[in-house]
């Protein structure tokens, strides 16, 4: 499975993961559960891995980090989600319009919360 480190502590060896299936987010604990052991993964990185559930939690195992350092800004773009929207920024924004598609076709959508 495919996912996004959320929030990253490697003094404590702990990880938060959001995972591409929408289930619970897993956690991460202990560099044995690296499948590299000497890249801990920080906030915004994107892994590869499996998890086990252990009373109610999603336990991550065999973690492998696909990309590094894409969106470092992540948990402050989180942060920001749960205050008070900006009145004077637009409530809808375009994800997709890349130059080159089919000009009849209608721009993406999406709602900023």
């Amino acid at each position: 499975m495919i996912g996004v480190i959320l929030w990253s502590s490697p003094a404590k060896e702990k990880a938060v993961i959001w995972c591409e299936d929408h289930g619970a987010l897993a956690y991460l604990q202990g560099k044995e559960n690296l499948v590299v052991t000497t890249e801990w993964p920080e906030a915004g990185d994107l892994v590869e891995l499996e998890f086990e559930v252990q009373a109610g939690l999603r336990h991550a195992r065999f973690v492998c980090l696909v990309a590094g350092n894409q969106r470092s800004e992540l948990p402050g773009l989180l942060r920001e989600m749960g205050e008070k929207p900006d009145q004077t920024r637009p409530l809808l924004r375009v994800i997709s319009n890349p130059e080159g598609e089919m000009l009849e076709r209608p721009l993406k959508l999406a709602a900023a919360r």
